[in-house]
C-alpha cells in the first residue's frame, strides 16, 4: 500500500482533546450541523479532519477555497452536450458529498457569495441549478467540518452560527508534547504503514465507541431539567438566538452517549456549552455576579416532582421548550415573594398539598434514571458551579484569542466589482453589446448543445454571438489603518499604557496578515510623532512602539491636527482606499495648541474643523472606569466616530 493513501491516525494526533470530542460527536449524531475548527496555521487542523477517514466508512470530500461554481454545484455535462446535443447536469463537489463528510479548508477564504450559497444548500439538503439551459436539483445531506485561521479573515457571524460546534486549536507550549509531535512526524514519513499499524487498535476503539454512541443516542432522554439548565447558561453568557440552546442539548446528549452514560450529566452540559456557545455570544458575555442572580431568580427550576416516567423530548420540541424555560424565569421581587410565603409556613402543621402552588415539592431526595439506578438530583450549588466553570472556560478562550481588527472596525468588505479586465473572475453574464472580456469556458458550454445543428466549417466548436458570455470580475480592496497611541503619563502611571500597547500590537498582527497599510502616530511628552507613515512593513511599527518615549502631558489637540493634515493628503492620492483612524486614549487633553486656551474646550473646536473623506474614526477608550466624565466618549461624539471600551476587546 502506498504511503500517500494512508491518512494520519486519529489517535496519533497529540492533544487537541476538545476538537477530537467535537468530531466524535459529529460522527455519532447525524442531526448535528457541523463542526468549525479555528486555529493558527500549522496546528494540525486539516490533519485531524482527514484522520476521520479511519473512524467512518464515509468518504472525506474536499471543497478547496479556489473552487468555482461549476466545480462546487455542478453544471452542464460538456461531453454529453457535444456528443448528443442535450443539456445534461453534471454534479459537482456537493453531489459527491451527499452521504459523506464535506471538509471545507479555510472556509473564511471562500468568496462570500459562494459561501452563502454553499451553506444554504447544506442547510436545506438540496442543491438547485438554474443556468445554461439547466433547471435541476439534487439531494445533498452531508456532515460538514470546516477549518479556518481567524488571523487571515474572520467568518461572518451568520455563517459561523450555522455550525453547531466551534472549537479553538492552539499551538502546544509544552516542550515534551512539541518534541513528541516532531518524533511522530518523522516516524510517519519514514514508514507510514508501520506508523498507522501502531495506532490501528486505538483508532478501532474510537470507531467502536462512536458506533455504540449512535445506537445509544435515541434512548437518552433530554429532560426538562436539562433544557432549563441549558437555557439558563445560554442566557447568562448572552448567547444570540436559539441555535445555541438547541445545539447544546444535542451535543450534551452525544457526549453522554460517547461516555456510555444513560442520561445527561452536569459535565456533559458544561462541556457542550463551551463547544456550542463560544461563537454565539454578545460582547461582555458574562458579568460578575451572574451566578448569584441565577440562584436568586431561578431556584425553583431545580425542584421537580419525583416522576420516573418523564417523557423523552424530541428534537422538534427543543426550541419550544427553550422558549418555555425562558418564560419561567422570575425577577427578584417575584422570587422573594415566593420565598417569603415558604418561610411563613409552619412545617409541623402544613401538608404537602397546602404548600404554595408556585413550588413543586419533591417527596424524596432521589429519582431514578432510565436504567433504574438511583441518581442524585443536582442542587443549586451544582448548577451554580457548572455555570461558573462555563464562564471560566469561555473567559480563557477570550484571553487566548487576539484582538482582531474586525472586532474594532466591523466586517470589512474585501472585494468590489471591477469595471475592467483586472481582478478575479467570479462568474459570468450575458454581455450588453460587444464583449471585451469573454468568459471562454462559459461561452463554450453555452454553445455545446447546439453543435450537432451547426456546420463545423473545419472548427471543433462553432460559436455564435448569442453564445458569448462575459466575465464578472472582482478585485481585492485594501484598507489603511492609522493607529494613534496616547503614551502620556496619566496612562503610564496607572499601568493602562501597557494594556493599550498590547491591544495595538494584536490589531497590527491582524493587519499584517491581511496585507493592509498601517501607520503609527504617538503623542505624549508634549510631542506628536508620526512615527511610521503608511506602510505594509508591520515590523517597522513594532520597532517604533518599542522606541517610543512615554510619559508627560497629553497634546491630543495637536495630534488631531497632525492626523487631519496627513490623512487628507493621503486620501487625495488614494481616493479608492477605505481608511480608519484608531485612537487608543482616555481622551483627556491637558495641553492646548494655542497658548491661553483651555485644552478641552479647544479640542471641541478642533474636532469641528476636521473633515477627512473615506475615513472612519474609532476611539478605543482605556481610561479609568472610576472617572466622573468619559472624555473618550465625548471625543468620539465630536469626531462623529465610535467609542469602544478596551476591556470589551480582551
Amino acid at each position: 500500500m502506498s504511503g500517500r493513501s494512508l491518512s494520519y491516525p486519529f489517535t496519533a494526533v497529540i492533544g487537541e482533546n476538545t476538537a477530537k470530542r467535537a468530531l466524535q460527536c459529529l460522527l455519532a449524531d447525524d442531526s448535528l450541523n457541523g463542526v468549525l475548527i479555528k486555529g493558527p496555521s500549522g496546528t494540525a487542523k486539516s490533519v485531524l479532519v482527514r484522520a476521520l477517514a479511519g473512524l467512518t466508512d464515509r468518504k472525506i470530500i474536499d471543497l478547496p477555497a479556489g473552487a468555482g461554481d461549476e466545480d462546487i454545484f455542478g453544471g452542464i455535462d460538456f461531453e454529453a452536450a457535444v456528443r448528443d446535443g442535450k443539456t445534461v447536469l453534471k454534479g459537482g463537489i456537493l453531489q459527491r458529498a451527499d452521504g459523506n463528510v464535506l471538509c471545507i479548508d479555510n472556509i473564511n477564504l471562500l468568496d462570500p457569495r459562494t459561501l452563502n450559497t454553499v451553506t444554504e444548500c447544506i442547510s436545506t439538503e438540496t442543491v438547485k441549478i438554474e443556468r445554461e439551459g439547466i433547471s435541476a436539483e439534487y439531494h445533498c445531506k452531508t456532515t460538514v467540518v470546516a477549518t479556518m485561521d481567524p488571523a487571515e479573515r474572520d467568518l461572518p457571524e451568520s455563517i459561523a452560527d450555522r455550525f453547531d460546534i466551534c472549537v479553538l486549536i492552539l499551538p502546544d507550549e509544552n516542550v515534551v508534547s512539541r518534541a513528541d509531535v516532531i518524533s511522530q512526524d518523522l516516524e510517519y514519513r519514514a514508514d507510514p504503514e508501520a506508523f498507522c499499524a501502531r495506532f490501528k487498535d486505538s483508532d478501532r476503539e474510537i470507531r467502536e465507541k462512536i458506533e455504540a454512541a449512535r445506537q445509544k443516542i435515541p434512548s437518552i432522554k433530554i429532560t426538562r431539567r436539562d433544557i432549563n439548565d441549558i437555557v439558563i447558561i445560554c442566557n447568562k453568557v448572552n448567547a444570540v438566538g436559539h441555535r445555541g440552546d438547541i445545539a447544546c442539548a444535542r451535543v450534551a446528549r452525544a457526549l453522554a452517549a460517547l461516555d456510555g452514560s444513560d442520561y445527561i450529566r452536569a459535565d456533559d452540559i458544561k462541556e457542550a456549552s463551551v463547544m456550542c456557545l463560544v461563537h454565539r455570544r454578545k460582547p461582555k458575555s458574562i458579568v460578575a455576579g451572574e451566578a448569584d442572580a441565577y440562584v436568586q431568580g431561578n431556584s425553583e427550576t431545580r425542584v421537580e416532582k419525583n416522576d420516573d416516567s418523564e417523557p423523552e423530548i424530541s428534537n422538534r420540541e427543543i426550541a419550544e421548550l427553550a422558549r418555555m424555560a425562558r418564560n419561567k424565569e422570575m425577577d427578584d421581587a417575584e422570587m422573594q415573594a415566593i420565598l417569603d410565603s415558604v418561610e411563613a409556613i409552619d412545617p409541623d402543621k402544613t401538608t404537602l398539598s397546602e404548600a404554595p402552588k408556585e413550588i413543586e415539592v419533591l417527596e424524596t431526595d432521589e429519582e431514578e434514571n432510565v436504567s433504574g439506578e438511583a441518581m442524585d438530583i443536582p442542587d443549586i450549588d451544582v448548577i451554580t458551579s457548572m455555570l461558573d466553570d462555563v464562564k471560566t472556560d469561555l473567559a480563557n478562550i477570550d484571553r487566548i484569542e487576539a484582538i482582531h481588527l474586525n472586532k474594532v472596525v466591523g466586517q470589512i468588505p474585501r472585494a468590489a466589482k471591477s469595471g475592467d479586465r483586472n481582478g478575479r473572475a467570479c462568474g459570468y453574464t450575458v454581455p450588453e453589446g460587444k464583449s471585451t472580456d469573454p468568459a471562454l469556458g462559459a461561452t463554450i458550454r453555452a454553445a455545446a448543445p447546439y453543435q450537432k445543428m451547426r456546420k463545423p466549417n473545419g472548427l471543433s466548436i462553432v460559436i455564435e454571438p448569442s453564445d458569448i458570455r462575459e466575465n464578472i470580475r472582482t478585485k481585492a480592496s485594501s484598507c489603511s489603518f492609522m493607529f494613534g497611541l496616547d503614551v502620556s503619563g496619566s496612562l503610564k502611571d496607572t499601568g493602562r499604557l501597557d494594556e493599550a500597547i498590547a491591544a495595538v500590537r494584536a490589531m497590527l498582527e491582524d493587519g499584517y496578515v491581511r496585507r493592509d497599510r498601517v501607520g503609527l502616530l504617538t503623542f505624549g511628552q508634549l510631542k506628536v510623532n508620526l512615527a511610521v507613515p503608511f506602510t505594509r512593513n508591520v515590523e517597522a511599527v513594532f520597532d517604533a512602539i518599542e522606541k517610543t518615549e512615554t510619559g508627560g502631558s497629553t497634546p491630543l489637540g495637536r495630534a488631531l491636527l497632525t492626523l487631519n493634515k496627513y490623512m487628507n493628503n493621503y486620501v487625495r492620492k488614494n481616493p479608492d482606499e477605505q481608511c480608519y483612524i484608531i485612537l487608543v486614549t482616555d481622551g483627556e487633553a491637558d495641553t492646548a495648541v494655542t497658548k491661553g486656551y483651555e485644552p478641552k474646550m479647544e479640542l471641541r473646536r478642533i474636532c469641528a474643523t476636521i473633515k477627512i473623506p473615506n475615513t472612519e474614526w474609532i476611539i478605543i477608550d482605556n481610561g479609568s472606569r472610576s472617572r466622573r466624565v468619559n472624555y473618550a466618549l465625548k471625543l468620539a461624539n465630536y469626531l462623529g466616530g465610535r467609542c469602544i471600551d478596551i476591556r470589551e476587546l480582551v
